[in-house]
C-alpha cells in the first residue's frame, strides 16, 4: 500500500461490503512490485474479515496507459512517488493519488465473500 486509510471510511466501507456480501471491485496493482494503487480499504476490510486471497487486476505501472493524478489541489503526484511510498514505510496521505488506466475497463467482479473467506456464511455478522 501507498497510501494511508481512513478509519471512518474503512467503517463505512466495512459495513457496505458485510451488509451486500461481494467484494464489488478487484484491487488496481502494478504488476512489477505488487503496489495496491486503488483498494486500500478494500485490502483492509478483506484482512479484518480473514480473506485469503484478494481478487486484484494487474497493470504495467510504466504504461503510458496508467496515470496518475493528485485528488489534492495542494500536491503533485508522480508514478514514482507513488512506487517509493508503496515500498517504504512512509505512506502518503490519504486520498493523494488518483489513478486513470486507458484502454482498459476495469470490471464490476461482485465476488462473493464465502468465495474469498474460508467458512464464510453471510449472515451480516460474520467479521464482527
Amino acid at each position: 500500500m501507498h497510501e494511508e486509510i481512513s478509519n471512518e471510511h474503512l467503517d463505512l466501507l466495512y459495513r457496505e461490503i458485510l451488509r451486500d456480501g461481494v467484494l464489488k471491485k478487484p484491487l488496481l496493482v502494478e504488476n512489477k512490485y505488487l503496489i495496491i494503487l486503488d483498494g486500500h480499504h478494500r485490502y483492509v476490510v478483506l484482512r479484518k474479515i480473514g480473506a485469503r486471497i484478494a481478487p486484484v487486476f494487474l497493470v504495467d505501472y510504466s504504461s503510458p496507459d496508467v496515470e496518475v493524478y493528485s485528488w489534492r489541489e495542494d500536491w503533485r503526484v508522480t508514478k514514482e512517488m507513488v512506487i517509493e511510498a508503496g515500498l517504504k514505510e512512509k505512506k502518503l496521505p490519504f486520498k493523494t493519488s488518483r489513478h486513470i488506466v486507458r484502454r482498459y475497463n476495469i470490471p464490476e467482479i461482485n465476488i462473493p465473500l464465502s468465495n474469498l473467506v474460508e467458512g464464510w456464511i453471510n449472515n451480516g455478522v460474520n467479521g464482527d
